[in-house]
């Protein structure tokens, strides 16, 4: 008598639960064909090429590359489950290093140019460079495959890390090629100011096609990012998105905080998470009643002298429109110089705050440092309005970086 075979929703439930270990989806895409299936769907669903430890053949990313073109060429039923695609040009060592080879590929791997237009299902781009990569001397053919993959029409979130852009015009005229974007990151990004502004608005007007539609972001993040009309190119009549539903905006190390005020104006009360990371920035307040739908803050510190000004400051911003619920402060300084913890506990308990749930407050000390076990009781009186966490940073699994990724979940599914 031959087993029953288990029903495919329990076949799918057992590999779900599988979804980060590749080495058992690979096992279970072995046990029959009812399990091919989803087994490649979790499998297939990123695809990193990237140079890595050289643990063996796999750590050069021009051979991976190779290999998984020839892969879904051969069988093209994968293709649907490549979702999400992460490149990078460069070695994963802060200098030379002599257990790896040439990193320097992108632009000379002959596959890939053909393996992103393979691509037809990507939801999410992360294209980065340990070095700058300067748009305006890559090869046609892979800024043509570098637009076929933005045309996607499942494509709704990119992220581009070292790249240097000659003009406005250039940019825009590469996110023009993005209609259903919802989320876009730059991250250590250069726009040079080769034209006027006046010149930059006819330059994208050309560009730009009768049936052009603008996407409407839902997520921003500018991280290092140094562009001299940046606030133009954003909230301009020619601007090449559309900011009026942006939920989560990142701000971090940006030159120019004006900029960020008006984008918080015009964004108004459609932004509900505000992350941002101030860096060398003179201590200023933002007017946040107008961001009557801001649900979260997270500000990240990393200058001594300013770190408890800022977040007092900040806070104060906040009006009883907000309705904020969830706090985030990471301070990433001495502790042992930081003081006006009492401050900062009376504000945490304001009547404009009556609708704060969750506190979290990250310290770069350990949670037995006397200096930790002092700001925790300083900030116990907090505790009987809302949920409050103090936890260690510095740690793997606390890096600040991680909290300039949006939750792509949230507005992808």
């Amino acid at each position: 008598m031959s087993p029953t075979p288990l029903p495919q929703e329990l076949i799918d439930q057992i590999i779900d639960h599988l979804h980060d270990d590749p080495p058992a989806l690979s096992s279970c895409a072995l046990v029959c064909n009812a399990w091919l299936p989803p087994s490649r769907h979790h499998f297939f669903a990123k695809i990193t090429l990237k140079a890595m430890a050289p643990n063996g053949p796999t750590s050069c990313p021009q051979e991976r590359c190779k290999r998984l073109y020839w892969l879904l060429i051969r069988s093209p039923k994968i293709i649907p489950n490549v979702r999400e695609l992460e490149v990078c040009e460069g070695s994963p060592y802060p200098g030379p290093h002599p257990d790896t080879r040439s990193t320097t590929w992108v632009t000379t791997e002959r596959t890939l140019p053909p393996l992103l237009k393979l691509l037809t299902h990507l939801k999410r781009l992360d294209f980065s460079a340990t070095t700058t990569f300067y748009w305006k001397t890559l090869p046609p053919t892979f800024q043509n495959a570098i637009h076929a993959v933005l045309s996607l029409p499942s494509l709704t979130y990119i992220r581009f890390h070292s790249w240097s852009f000659s003009n406005f015009a250039s940019l825009a005229s590469l996110l023009s090629h993005c209609h259903t974007l919802k989320g876009l990151a730059l991250s250590s990004t250069t726009v040079s100011d080769d034209a006027t502004v006046d010149q930059e608005d006819r330059l994208i007007e050309e560009d730009e096609s009768a049936e052009s539609q603008t996407p409407r972001l839902e997520v921003l993040t500018l991280d290092y990012v140094s562009m001299g009309y940046l606030g133009h190119w954003l909230l301009g009549q020619s601007s090449p998105m559309d900011l009026s539903s942006l939920r989560e905006l990142r701000v971090s190390h940006f030159p120019d905080a004006s900029v960020i005020k008006k984008l918080l104006l015009a964004v108004g009360g459609a932004l509900e998470h505000f992350h941002l990371k101030p860096g060398t920035w003179p201590v200023q307040s933002f007017d946040l009643g107008h961001n009557c739908g801001l649900r979260s803050i997270r500000l990240t510190l990393d200058v001594v002298d300013t770190a408890i000004d800022w977040a007092t400051t900040l806070l104060s911003s906040v009006t009883s429109r907000n309705a904020l619920e969830s706090i985030g402060l990471e301070f990433y300084v001495d502790l042992k110089r930081l003081e006006g913890w009492s401050s900062l506990s009376a504000l945490l308990v304001q009547p404009e705050l009556a609708s704060l749930q969750q506190v979290e407050i990250g310290l770069f000390a350990s949670p037995t440092h006397a200096e930790f076990i002092k700001v925790k009781e300083e900030l116990s009186g907090v505790e009987d309005r809302c949920v409050v966490r103090l936890y260690q940073l510095g740690l793997k699994s606390q890096r600040s970086n991680r909290q300039l990724t949006p939750r792509i979940s949230r507005y992808e599914a």
